[in-house]
């Protein structure tokens, strides 16, 4: 056999005498003997056709997306992705996702749709022959990414495919070809048309594409610089069109890595607001997983600026784990001053967290009922302090008691 497919894949194909093709990745992925991922299959048949089929059979089917004529086709452990051959017609956005599905019966036309040569080649599981219309396998062997059709066509339709052009080239150790490179710079601008989920995906496949396969020497690097040779980063809310790189490749944690040589490159006049924006309105990032990512450099910085270490553990003891491996890729005197303290804390029992403190805001309800409950974290703030300093012993008896006595400040 051309490419390797396994036993229940063969079965599945025996119900597509007129055709069953495997194509994309899988495909690209078994001629270059590398680990291959998801089964994505296409052939002349429709959808409805294919359930009819399938009835009764060992295979469980679920429609993926009707528009685009998807399904899920599943047994034992394994799941295919089928597609009936279709035509894809795209607005002047570049933001994904086509306005129109046609169905047809040509598989050059479903070709036509595809981005790159390497991920057009066809393999008739019946047939046991290979279809490649765009010269795919010659460019796998020259390891080049090259549009399939004319790279205006493929481009300009889809801004995710020029995010998906970088990746690739990292994740394979790939090149890419000068007309196509060219033509992705012309439109980068569609970048920023598609939606927040699918740039963070894309990006944090790129953050990590030389962990994708242990076979091929990648370079992190090098696809990082393709994003500032493409000006990506204009298209993703920043001033400038290049980013200096130098956390990213210390941390374990590249995302966040990445996102201080973003501050330090674009150097925001306030945090907080600047990683709103970008996290937010650009990845489509939680509120929550926003504030996290902003907690924890806000402890990275104003660990750098030398923040008091009293106050500093208030605010940061939670997140300190983490802004501890970001610092280790900084500054180890750093890292190291404040992990001292940190031991010190834990060796100690000291009380560092509000939560730590044996009483709670519906202890402050329960016994004053005149104090503004807008006032329980101010007060929780100043009874935190005065334990750990040792001015107020941590027992309910003795807090309530220090409240009462400054009743007047509430």
């Amino acid at each position: 056999m051309f490419i390797e497919v396994s036993e229940n894949l063969s079965k599945l194909a025996k119900f597509f005498p007129e055709n069953l093709y495997v194509v994309g990745g899988y495909v690209r992925n078994k001629l270059l003997g590398i680990e291959a991922g998801d089964v994505d299959l296409a052939s002349s048949v429709d959808i409805e056709e294919v359930s009819k089929r399938l009835e009764g059979s060992d295979f469980s089917v679920k429609v993926k997306n009707l528009k685009c004529g998807s399904l899920l086709i599943s047994k034992d452990d394994e799941s295919f992705e089928y597609t009936f051959f279709r035509k894809e017609i795209y607005g002047q956005d570049g933001n994904h996702n086509p306005i129109r599905v046609e169905r047809t019966d040509d598989i050059v036309e479903d070709s036509k749709r595809r981005d790159f040569s390497v991920n057009s080649i066809y393999y008739n599981i019946n047939k046991d022959e290979i279809v490649d219309f765009y010269h795919g396998i010659i460019d796998l062997k020259q390891k080049m990414l090259r549009c399939g059709m004319p790279a205006e066509v493929v481009l300009k339709a889809d801004g995710e495919r020029i995010l998906r052009m970088v990746r690739l080239a990292g994740e394979l150790g790939f090149s890419i070809e000068k007309n196509t490179f060219k033509t992705a710079q012309i439109f980068a601008s569609n970048v920023g048309a598609i939606s927040g989920v699918r740039k963070h995906a894309e990006l944090e496949k790129i953050l990590y594409c030389d962990k994708r396969y242990k076979e091929i020497k990648s370079s992190l690097k090098k696809t990082l610089k393709l994003l500032n040779e493409l000006s990506i980063w204009s298209f993703m809310g920043l001033r400038c069109g290049q980013v200096k790189y130098n956390m990213v490749f210390k941390v374990e944690d590249r995302f966040l890595g990445l996102l201080i040589d973003i501050v330090d490159t674009e150097k925001p006049e306030c945090l907080e607001a600047f990683l709103e924006n970008f996290l937010k309105e650009h990845f489509s990032l939680s509120t929550a997983l926003s504030t996290k990512m902003f907690d924890y450099l806000a402890g990275y910085y104003n660990a750098l600026g030398g923040m008091a270490n009293k106050e500093y553990f208030f605010k940061y003891y939670g997140d300190w784990a983490v802004i501890y491996s970001l610092l280790a890729g900084k500054s180890k005197r750093v890292k190291a001053k404040y992990n001292f303290f940190y031991k010190y804390i834990i060796e100690h029992g000291l009380v560092i967290q509000i939560s730590d403190l044996k009483i709670t805001e519906n202890d402050i309800k329960s016994n004053f009922k005149n104090i503004d409950k807008r006032n329980y974290k101010k007060i929780l703030d100043n009874l935190l302090s005065k334990v750990f300093d040792g001015k107020v012993q941590n027992e309910k008896v003795h807090l309530l008691s220090e409240i009462e006595k400054n009743l007047q400040n509430y």
